[in-house]
């Protein structure tokens, strides 16, 4: 598959999925917050599937299920990282706001669940979302690049998996930094930007391809392990911080359910 190829899909996931999020956190504002928690859960839910259904199984083919464990770990540990720089670079602390105990590393998301906050503060969080998930959606990219060397239907799979996960991104960027007083127009163009990193992962991952089998299944099972951090260290508890009760685990369980019959279907 040639790199044009590869930076469409790339761009369908990351620009298309994340702006049409933008759009709708521009025009419903903080009204939001309720529908970001329940499709960031269900979103949660299709990453879980993309991860364990298509990413997982293909490396184990590749290279065996000691190589893609291998991955995986090295992708927690660099999403990790990458959150850790940016809760060192903002200089955040413990604050009041009511948020796991067991999850200290939230600080760069905590603004996103005081209701009743100032602009500043809104907008300082609204930024360091649109910089956390500039950064996550390099390895969706590079999944996307990657798979691309295997097989073309697991590209486009991940794809349109992917664009569906961005939407609640797109959300989740776009309210904040509204409410923070950023116009509608450039707010879109930010969350674009930050959309269009995913291209950068994707050029990457095709390149990465075409190395040996060893480094796809690397590069396959690191962004699996990638999408699992985000998924269980960022996306839930942040959801049910902004959503409390049983639903966010339904649509988490139900994004499982759709995103499998669709890796199954394509």
């Amino acid at each position: 598959m040639n790199i044009l190829t590869i930076i469409v899909f790339s761009s369908v996931a990351g620009i298309v999925g994340t702006g049409i999020g933008g759009l709708i956190g521009v025009f419903l504002g903080e009204r939001t917050m309720r529908t970001v928690s329940l499709v960031l859960t269900f979103a949660s839910g299709v990453m879980i599937s993309v991860a364990l259904f298509d990413l997982m199984p293909e490396a184990s083919q590749i290279s065996g299920p000691y190589i893609t464990a291998a991955g995986v770990l090295i992708g927690v540990l660099t999403i990790y990282g990458f959150n850790y720089w940016i809760d060192k670079a903002t200089q955040r602390v413990r604050s009041k706001v009511k948020t796991h105990d067991t999850l200290p590393s939230l600080y760069h998301q905590e603004d996103l669940i005081i209701k009743k906050t100032s602009s500043k503060k809104l907008l300082r969080a609204g930024f360091i979302m649109l910089l956390a998930i500039s950064l996550h959606n390099i390895p969706e990219g590079l999944a996307i690049g990657t798979s691309g060397a295997v097989s073309i239907n697991l590209s486009i799979t991940l794809a349109i998996l992917l664009a569906l996960h961005n939407v609640p991104e797109g959300m989740a960027m776009a309210v904040p930094l509204t409410a923070g007083g950023i116009g509608k127009i450039k707010t879109l163009i930010l969350v674009i930007f930050a959309g269009a990193t995913t291209i950068i992962g994707g050029a990457l991952g095709i390149l990465l391809g075409s190395v040996g089998d060893t480094v796809i299944a690397l590069s396959l099972s690191f962004a699996a392990g990638a999408m699992l951090y985000v998924t269980f260290c960022e996306i839930l508890p942040q959801s049910v911080l902004m959503e409390k009760g049983r639903m966010p685990a339904m649509f988490s369980i139900l994004g499982i359910l759709v995103g499998f019959i669709i890796t199954s279907v394509i």
